[in-house]
């Protein structure tokens, strides 16, 4: 994957449960595998660090609960339950012991309560050649490596989590969110990993017979690249089973060297930066039943030394037709569905729907781009049941790809394709509609729909209700906070219209409306719960909740929120810009640092300015008499910055420049200040003058002609690490305390530092 540029997104939090996640008779279908089993009774023990009366020498029950996780999975044995209650948990869940298949070990929120698990440490939960063990419904953050973790054994449960925030976005320090390593059998379903800074599921090694089902993974993004995909698969024979992956950097899902064999269906992946579905050097897959809408290239893209693919009862719409993803071009292979180099002889593509909104690439076969599905068909001799016209998605702009009435998907399926399912994403059976003519239908069931979901229409028997979701933009920051909740990802899977009710949590509510969206202002610091109401033409309901933290601006201490974003160019520029690429955008009132390496330059006045008229001014400049520069720039917002505004630096002309960004909060204006020049093994800024206790330090150095990329020294957290030939730029920061700072490390050739230090 490291032949392509990468870029970065994030999205807000959401909580999903097991309970709502069952799969009936689905696994049976594609895997052979039946229901969870009933846990043998074993003994239940009691976590919640949050509870006055917890401690570490008592017996771990309910009203004397352990303080940590390490005390309680200690005394885990095949068949018990370990309880984890409220509380942020800077430990990794490691168990000591296996299950069995009648008696597994089960780790689980205890019921009601909110646990956190993982801050600061390697992984939340590490399951190292264990057997038989379930991870469910945790909040798992901030760790330095993979969120959840899962090396050798087999048999194991990662359920109904939510995994956000692993590693970090920069070179050397990205983690996934969710890592299966040469296991095998088992089941990852119904989590939610978003915000990671690499894959938000990932399956490699000889991992084989696992099921990934009913997960979404959105917003992934390694930043520095556009590498990280919803899931990532380079393990043979595995089941990709109904999950929803959007706005991730690279493609929604992957299949890579290694990936052979292996089964993806009833899939919903949009908006992300590559492919919907990628398929790369790899053999006898299997893309049944997907729904693939709005991605950056080729929406089902199956290329170099894949072959021996069946493709069929997809829909493949207004993919490879927009400009770009986050500034990156998406001019590379393009098509709805491509089936490239070595694959289409050995490749069937069957019972298809494509459809363009515009002009562009319908459908890429054996190296030729084809504007209409006729063509390619001619051409070919393949999809003599496949379609090109519009599928009637309920509504697509806000992320609902289920069918309407009188959708040309409907009954049009091949029930008989090895991977079909007997019910849709939705766990909704296959239904025939009365008013469609089956004509084109082949299998057993002569009118399973195209597609992920199963247009259930007049002839279902029972009226479901619709499906809430609900994100939050932002989901904390300082008050007053500008909140905007988002439920534009919620369905009916009748597809009949939605109303919108909002609660804020602190008195406000907002609707019934036909708007998705609602925009509150919380005026006073403190933790509040959003809800919406969704309701159908039916009068059916189902609500969703998020959380909100408003916190006092006098409170705030130094914390370093994320990188804005990163630019180059290697030809003559007078300015350059970074465009933001975080949903969440950059927050009023927080501090913005910009490093700026210029190459072939004068002396000059430097100085940048933004879309919403914020104004950033020299902190640190040094130059080494050679026409090599290195600028630190900054800022206090005072109006906030939203996805793909721009930050823009105007210089004196520069034949090549790099410009990266870093947001901070807690800190709002420059104290002190230091530069340097030198050659050799090493290079250090000087000293920066400390004023405050609670100063931040940031550093950064540039090697205009080197060989590697610049290494600071222990103290120093690195934040970022741009090469482009053989110039580098490497920034990181620290919170030295009092005294002063030097920014130091380890360096080839020839270098220029700089170290700025700011206060509250």
């Amino acid at each position: 994957m490291l032949r392509r540029h990468r870029s970065r997104r994030v999205a807000a939090r959401v909580r999903r449960t097991v309970a709502a996640l069952t799969l009936p008779g689905v696994l049976v279908a594609v895997t052979g595998l039946t229901a969870l089993p009933a846990q043998a009774a074993g003994a239940s023990y009691y976590v919640d660090k949050a509870m006055s009366g917890c401690s570490d020498s008592g017996s771990g029950t309910a009203s004397t609960p352990f303080c940590t996780i390490a005390k309680g999975v200690a005394k885990l044995a095949a068949g018990d339950t370990l309880y984890i209650g409220n509380g942020t948990y800077a430990e990794t869940i490691k168990p000591a012991v296996s299950g069995t298949a009648s008696a597994p070990v089960t780790i689980t929120a205890w019921p009601g309560k909110k646990p956190q698990v993982g801050t600061g440490v390697a992984n939340g939960a590490y399951l190292s050649d264990r057997s038989y063990i379930t991870v469910s419904d945790l909040l798992v953050s901030g760790t330095t490596g993979p969120g959840i973790y899962v090396s050798g054994g087999g048999h194991d449960s990662v359920l109904g989590n939510e995994v956000t925030k692993a590693g970090q976005p920069a070179q050397g320090l990205i983690a996934q969110g969710i890592r299966i390593s040469s296991s095998a059998n088992d089941l990852v379903r119904g989590n939610y990993t978003h915000d990671n800074s690499d894959h938000g599921i990932y399956l490699n090694g000889s991992t084989t017979g696992t099921t990934v089902a009913y997960n979404t993974s959105t917003n992934n993004a390694e930043g520095y690249r556009r590498n990280a995909n919803g899931i990532n698969v380079v393990a043979p024979g595995n089941t990709i089973l109904g999950n929803i992956t959007h706005d991730n950097e690279d493609s929604g899902i992957n299949f890579y060297p290694g990936g052979n064999n292996n089964l993806a269906t009833l899939n919903v992946t949009y908006n992300n930066g590559d492919h919907g579905i990628d398929d790369y050097n790899v053999t006898g897959g299997r893309l049944i039943g997907n729904t693939v809408y709005h991605n950056c290239t080729t929406g089902i893209n199956v290329e170099g030394t894949s072959g021996s693919y069946v493709v069929e009862d997809n829909i493949a719409v207004d993919n490879a037709v927009y400009p770009a993803y986050k500034g990156i071009s998406c001019s590379r292979r393009t098509g709805n569905i491509g089936i490239w180099d070595s694959a289409p002889p050995t490749t069937t593509v069957e019972h298809n729907l494509v459809w363009l909104t515009k002009s562009g690439t319908m459908y890429a076969w054996a190296g030729t781009r084809y504007t209409s599905l006729s063509a390619m068909q001619a051409a070919s001799g393949q999809e003599k049941h496949g379609i090109q016209a519009d599928p009637k998605f309920v509504n697509a702009s806000s992320g609902n790809l289920a069918i309407g009435a009188g959708s040309p998907a409907i009954d049009r399926g091949n029930s008989g394709v090895s991977g079909e399912q007997s019910t849709d994403i939705q766990h909704l059976p296959r239904v025939d509609d009365t008013g469609t003519p089956n004509t084109y239908a082949e299998g057993p069931r002569p009118y399973d729909d195209l597609g992920a979901y199963e247009f259930q229409g007049t002839s279902s028997s029972t009226t479901q209700a619709p499906t809430a979701r609900l994100t939050l933009t932002p989901s904390s920051g300082t008050a007053p906070l500008a909140v905007t909740a988002d439920a534009s990802a919620s369905s009916d899977p009748q597809g009949q219209a939605l109303t919108y009710s909002f609660d804020f949590g602190d008195g406000t509510t907002t609707g019934p409306q036909s708007a998705a969206k609602a925009t509150h202002t919380y005026s006073t610091a403190g933790s509040y719960t959003v809800k919406v109401t969704v309701t159908d033409t039916s009068n059916l309901s189902a609500t969703a909740t998020q959380s909100v933290t408003a916190s006092s601006a006098t409170s705030s201490t130094p914390k370093y929120v994320g990188s804005v974003a990163n630019n180059y160019a290697t030809n003559t520029h007078t300015s350059g810009y970074i465009t933001v690429w975080r949903a969440a955008g950059v927050q009023a009132g927080d501090l913005v640092v910009l490093t700026l390496q210029l190459a072939g330059t004068s002396s000059g006045p430097v100085s940048a300015t933004d879309s919403k008229g914020n104004t950033y001014s020299a902190v640190a400049d040094v130059s080494d008499g050679s026409g090599n520069r290195l600028v630190l720039l900054s800022g206090v917002l005072g109006t906030s910055l939203a996805a793909n505004d721009r930050i823009t630096a105007t210089f004196p002309t520069a034949t090549s420049y790099r410009f990266s960004g870093d947001e901070f909060s807690g800190v709002t204006r420059a104290d002190g200040r230091a530069t340097a020049t030198g050659t050799g093994t090493t290079f250090s800024s000087g000293a920066a003058q400390v004023s405050s206790g609670s100063d931040l330090a940031y550093a950064a150095v540039s090697v205009p002609a080197g060989t590697g990329n610049p290494s600071f020294a222990s103290g120093w957290t690195q934040v970022g690490a741009q090469a482009v030939g053989s110039m580098y730029l490497t920034r990181a920061y620290q919170f030295p305390g009092t005294g002063t700072s030097t920014g130091s490390g380890t360096a080839t050739g020839a270098w220029l530092a700089a170290d700025g230090t700011f206060a509250p």
